[in-house]
C-alpha cells in the first residue's frame, strides 16, 4: 500500500469486480462528500462512470481488462491528463487525481482514487514552492548518508514553525530508529549500517508525499518532516511506513536479506514542544523508550517529555 493519501484528502474507493466486469464505488469520505456535493449512501454500489464525463467513462470501458492487472482502472485512470468528476449539482469539475492500489480479495481489487482540487492547489503551489526553495537555500547534506543533516532538518522545522503561523498548513516531525541497530554493527560494521540507515531512507521517499523531508539526525535514527497533515493523520502515515520498511527486506553483502523495522517518536511543529527542542526531545523520547525498544510508535507530549528527562 503507498502511502501517498493522508486522513484529510478526499478518497472516492472503488472495487473492480473482475467476474462481473464492473467498478463500483465502495465508500467516500466525508471530505470526498463535502467537496462533491453527494452523501456517501448516494454514491455506494453505483457504477464510477455514473459520476464521469463520458470522454473518461468511455475511456475507461474501452481499455480497462478485467484479466490484465497492467490495464486495471487504476492503471487507466492514472493516464487520465484532464481527471473530473460530475458533482451532486451536475457540473463537470478537474481534479488532481492520484490512483492509490489498496486491498484485494480474490478476484476483485480495491483502489483509492485521491482528489485534490485544482483551485485550491493553485493558491497553495506558490507556498510549496517558496517553502521547497527556502530548504534547498539552507540545506546541508550529511557526507555518509548524502540527505539532509541535523541542522537543515532544525532550519525546516523553524521554517515550518513561521508558516504554519501563516497559513493553514499543519507539519509534524518524527525520529525513527533502526531497530537493533547496535547488534547490526557489530555483525556487519559500519559501511553496512550506513547502507541500512540510506536504504530505509529511500523506502520513506518512495511512500511519502515529493514536499516531505527525510534527513538524516545520527548513525541509527532519520529525521522525517511531514508537511500538512495533522497528528491524527502523522500516525496513520507512520503506521503504513512500519509495514512498509519491514515489507522492503535489505540486500546483505553476502546476498541473503536482513528483514528491518523502526520505532517513531512525533510530536505537532507548533505543539506544546518548542521548535527549537524538537528533534532533541523526540531523540529524547526515543532513548527513554530503553534499548531493547522495538517497532515502537510514540506521540510525544509533555508527559513523554517529563519521562525522557527523568
Amino acid at each position: 500500500m503507498l502511502l501517498g493519501y493522508r486522513s484529510d484528502d478526499a478518497v472516492i474507493t472503488i472495487c473492480q469486480n473482475n467476474p462481473k466486469k464492473s467498478i463500483e464505488i465502495t465508500d467516500v469520505n466525508k471530505i470526498a462528500e463535502d467537496m462533491l456535493g453527494y452523501k456517501g449512501a448516494d454514491l455506494k454500489g453505483k457504477s464510477l462512470g455514473s459520476i464521469l464525463p463520458p470522454r473518461i467513462a468511455e475511456m475507461m470501458n474501452e481499455y480497462v481488462e478485467y484479466t490484465n492487472d497492467l490495464h486495471d482502472v487504476g492503471a487507466v485512470l492514472s493516464k487520465v491528463q484532464s481527471f473530473a468528476i460530475i458533482g451532486k449539482d451536475g457540473k463537470e469539475t478537474g481534479y488532481r487525481l492520484k490512483v492509490v492500489r489498496s486491498e484485494s480479495s480474490g478476484s476483485s481489487i480495491n483502489f483509492k482514487l485521491v482528489l485534490q482540487d485544482r483551485m485550491g492547489l493553485r493558491k497553495n503551489e506558490a507556498l510549496r514552492q517558496a517553502i521547497q526553495e527556502n530548504f534547498k537555500g539552507h540545506e546541508v547534506l550529511d557526507p555518509a548518508t548524502h540527505l539532509p543533516d541535523k541542522y537543515s532538518l532544525g532550519k525546516d522545522i523553524e521554517l515550518m514553525g513561521y508558516y504554519n503561523s501563516k497559513s493553514d498548513l499543519r507539519t509534524c516531525f518524527a525520529i525513527l530508529q533502526i531497530d537493533h541497530f547496535d547488534d547490526y554493527f557489530s555483525q556487519y560494521g559500519q559501511n553496512v549500517c550506513t547502507s541500512i540507515i540510506k536504504h530505509i531512507a529511500m523506502v520513506c521517499r518512495q511512500n511519502l508525499r515529493p514536499d516531505d523531508v527525510v534527513g538524516s539526525v545520527s548513525a541509527r535514527r532519520l529525521g522525517v518532516l511531514l508537511l500538512d497533515t495533522t497528528p491524527e493523520s502523522a500516525r496513520m502515515v507512520f503506521n503504513r511506513l512500519r509495514w512498509q520498511i519491514a515489507a522492503n527486506p535489505f540486500d546483505l553483502p553476502n546476498k541473503s536479506t536482513l528483514g528491518l523495522s523502526v520505532s517513531i517518536t512525533f510530536a505537532r511543529v507548533g505543539g506544546v514542544i518548542a521548535d527549537r527542542n524538537l528533534i532533541d526531545d523526540c531523540s529524547a523520547a526515543m532513548d527513554a523508550q530503553g534499548a531493547d525498544t522495538a517497532n515502537a510508535l510514540v506521540e510525544v507530549d509533555e508527559a513523554d517529555k517529563r519521562k525522557a528527562k527523568n
